[in-house]
C-alpha cells in the first residue's frame, strides 16, 4: 500500500475505527491481564466523557458546551458532514434536545488510551407524544485535550439494530 492510500484508509471513518480498534485491542487486553491501571490522564478523560454522556439526560444545551473545546469538530453518524464549533453545535443539536421527551445513554463500557476515549453505548432518544423516538447503538470517538473534547465521532455498530417508533398520543 503506498503512503497517499495508506493515509486516505486512515482518514476515512472505517479505516480510522479499524486502525484503533487493532492498536488498542492487543493493548487493552495486555493491560487488564497484566494488572496495569489507567494513567490519571485516562481515568480524567474517561470521567469527562462519561459524565458528558450522562448530561445529555437533562436536554439543556448548555450544560454540555462546558465539555467541548470552541475548536470541536462533531460528526453526528456517519456520512453526515461535520459540525464546526460551539454555535454550530448549538445550531444543531439545541432544538433538537427541546423537541424530546427524555434522552437516555445507556454506556456499555469505555476505554481510552492516552487523549482519545472509545465508549460503546445505546443512546435513547424519547419523543413527545405523536413523535418518533429512535434508539441507536453507538460507538463513540472522543478525543479530549485539556480538559475538554476536541473531536468527537459516533458509528453505527456494524450489525446493531436502529429502532425508531412513533410514541403514543396522551389520552385524553
Amino acid at each position: 500500500m503506498s503512503e497517499n492510500s495508506l493515509a486516505k484508509f486512515l482518514l476515512s471513518r472505517r479505516g480510522l475505527l479499524l486502525a484503533g480498534g487493532l492498536a488498542a485491542g492487543p493493548g487493552l487486553a495486555a493491560d487488564s491481564a497484566a494488572g496495569l491501571v489507567r494513567s490519571p490522564l485516562e481515568a480524567a478523560n474517561e470521567a469527562l466523557v462519561t459524565q458528558f454522556c450522562l448530561d445529555w439526560a437533562f436536554r439543556d444545551i448548555e450544560k454540555l458546551i462546558p465539555y467541548l473545546a470552541d475548536n470541536l469538530v462533531y460528526q453526528m453518524f456517519e456520512k453526515r458532514p461535520d459540525l464546526i464549533g460551539l454555535a454550530e453545535f448549538r445550531r444543531e443539536v439545541g432544538p433538537f434536545l427541546n423537541d424530546l421527551a427524555r434522552v437516555e445513554w445507556d454506556i456499555l463500557r469505555t476505554f481510552s488510551i492516552g487523549q482519545v476515549v472509545i465508549n460503546e453505548r445505546v443512546d435513547h432518544f424519547i419523543a413527545k407524544p405523536g413523535g418518533r423516538s429512535m434508539h441507536f447503538p453507538i460507538a463513540g470517538l472522543f478525543v479530549v485535550k485539556d480538559g475538554k473534547i476536541v473531536l468527537w465521532r459516533d458509528y453505527s455498530l456494524p450489525g446493531g439494530k436502529n429502532r425508531m417508533e412513533i410514541e403514543k398520543p396522551e389520552a385524553g
